[in-house]
């Protein structure tokens, strides 16, 4: 009957304890990078899907913050945060506002809650071109930060910072 010493124990639990020592923080990292990779992939495809579809749709597409995008009748809202929700849909009245007439395409809110979606817009029109107007939205999750920036043509463009 083959069994260990108290020793052999000992030291195979030291082992184990220094590897789960070094590997518990890098691991943190890999979570947190792929967290924010992933948010910012989800943002940036709403903001591309609303592109595409103006361009489809020869009419002005809208993106907005929402803080009720779970309700029937979800509305843009001036004072929810990015982090709240975010509508997309084909803007044919005001400018950022929901309208009677205005269809809604997609509905997205970032799966984690240790997020910070700040930007200086409320909401990002798309026209038929394709185009839009110039525009930042920065995505934290500390300390690392990715930075969407929009160009006047529409393209998107995505950088890696540090928040602040």
């Amino acid at each position: 009957m083959a069994g260990v010493t108290l020793i052999e124990l000992v030291v195979t639990l030291s082992i184990a304890t220094i590897l789960m020592t070094i590997a518990v923080p890098s691991f943190q990292s890999v979570m947190r990078t792929n967290r924010i990779a992933a948010l910012t992939n989800e943002l940036s495809t709403a903001l591309q899907f609303a592109r595409s579809e103006a361009v489809t749709r020869g009419r002005k597409v809208t993106v907005c913050k929402s803080a009720n995008i779970t309700t029937d009748s979800p509305t843009c809202s001036t004072s929810a945060n990015w982090q709240d929700g975010w509508l997309v849909f084909v803007d044919s009245g005001t400018d950022g506002v929901i309208d009677g007439s205005d269809m809604l395409l997609m509905v997205g809110q970032p799966f984690f809650s240790s997020v910070t979606i700040t930007s200086s817009i409320n909401f990002v029109n798309f026209i038929s071109t394709g185009e839009s107007s110039s525009l930042e939205l920065f995505i934290c999750i500390a300390p690392d930060q990715r930075k969407i920036k929009i160009e006047k043509t529409g393209r998107l463009r995505v950088e890696k910072g540090s928040c602040t």
